[in-house]
């Protein structure tokens, strides 16, 4: 049995890459003391900017997600790393962006950082970054990932990162049924601003049908900062900026987004003011006050601890493959790092009901024994899936 140690300032930094630089910006961070980085295979969506774009098939460029954990004191270090060896600054080159946790927990064999910098000399990187923005996570069936990314993409988002998972809950106490219900799911990642957060949200619940039994869940998560520079269309060389570019720039001249807040036209102030330009505005019941359990385990290990979230009361999990890199590992006579898997456990959960979890997960590593093993929470702002009319009634 090995006790966990808590850490209280930490943060996950994540960037988005495309494939072919992330081994260059891998190198970069371990070169400024971070001694291990998840990496988990995913995929880009653009789609061609024409008129006729709806019907042809999205693109799918491949892409490489990072995560780092990382000392509160060196994140704007890392993130300004991670901008400058990827390139971050150049049109569509990718993402980086930081969320603190509230709490974490890790096996003592996990190192954190090997850099020799001290607190007192944090890096501020205020004039690269941008603050006020949101993560949204939404997860759905494979086939239903085309739509819903078309979705946010019209309601202003860009072209969302996706990823495969596995989902455990409702399925598994389907019996027989289960059969009726995939295990297998994708997560679809953007980053968006505060100000454009509701309507990319609402567009894809909309499409996705988030709302409705079996359909998915959909998650927001506050950014502490972060650089975004992903596209959404291809196929143009006429316009010499992209769209994410154009808005920007507008953002830049009217001194923030406040420019973007459509609810003078769809809120309150609309019907005041005799406008119905977008219809009725669907008045949805959220999940607030959420939190998200993270676990990060050897492979093999994850399917005991998605029956321990479960048993501990859990309503369902989702579970997602990584290759974990550590810079002290072995390498090849080519110079390639030889890699682990791991399992990254995602559960969104009541934050009275979390730390009863977390403390089953927590107690679960400490008797196996299990190595370079972490258990995180963050932040979850606001939560849609389908709630049933009693969970409903008591969210509203």
């Amino acid at each position: 049995m090995s006790e966990m140690i808590e850490n209280h300032a930490v943060s996950i930094v994540t960037a988005v890459l495309p494939r072919r630089s992330s081994g260059r910006v891998i190198n970069r961070v371990f070169n400024e003391g971070d001694p291990s980085v998840l990496l988990m295979q995913a995929r880009g969506t653009l789609a061609k900017d024409r008129w006729y774009q709806s019907i042809l098939p999205l693109v799918s460029p491949e892409k490489s997600i990072l995560q780092f954990y990382v000392p509160d004191w060196e994140v704007d270090h890392i993130m300004e790393e991670v901008v400058d060896s990827g390139r971050l600054h150049m049109a569509g080159a990718g993402a980086v962006f930081s969320v603190p946790c509230e709490e974490f927990f890790h096996s003592s064999d996990l190192q954190l950082w090997s850099g020799g910098r001290e607190q007192t000399d944090r890096r501020d990187a205020s004039h690269t970054l941008k603050e006020n923005l949101t993560a949204i996570f939404c997860i759905v069936q494979p086939e239903q990932s085309d739509v819903v990314a078309r979705a946010a993409m019209q309601a202003g988002g860009h072209g969302p990162i996706v990823h495969y998972c596995e989902g455990r809950g409702l399925r598994d106490r389907l019996g027989w049924l289960r059969i009726t219900k995939k295990r297998t799911k994708e997560e679809l990642l953007l980053i968006v601003d505060n100000a454009d957060a509701d309507a990319v949200v609402e567009a894809m619940v909309s499409a996705g049908r988030i709302d409705t039994p079996g359909r998915g869940f959909l998650f927001r998560m506050p950014v502490e900062k972060g650089l975004i520079s992903i596209a959404s269309t291809y196929g143009s060389v006429r316009q010499q900026a992209s769209m994410q570019q154009i808005v920007a720039a507008i953002d830049q001249l009217q001194g923030g987004t406040n420019w973007r807040d459509r609810s003078v036209i769809e809120g309150v102030a609309a019907k005041s003011a005799g406008l119905k330009l977008f219809g009725k505005i669907r008045q949805r019941t959220a999940l607030e006050d959420q939190v998200i359990l993270s676990c990060v385990a050897a492979r093999k290990v994850t399917p005991d601890i998605m029956r321990t979230v479960t048993r501990a009361g859990a309503p369902g999990a989702n579970v997602a493959q990584a290759k974990f890199i550590e810079e002290a590992c072995e390498k090849t006579s080519q110079g390639v790092r030889l890699t682990t898997e791991r399992g990254i456990v995602h559960i969104v959960l009541e934050r009275g009901h979390a730390e009863t979890v977390a403390r089953a997960v927590r107690d679960y590593i400490a008797e196996q024994g299990l190595t370079t093993a972490c258990v995180y929470t963050q932040p979850v702002t606001r939560a849609h899936t389908y709630l049933g009319a009693e969970t409903a009634a008591q969210a509203s």
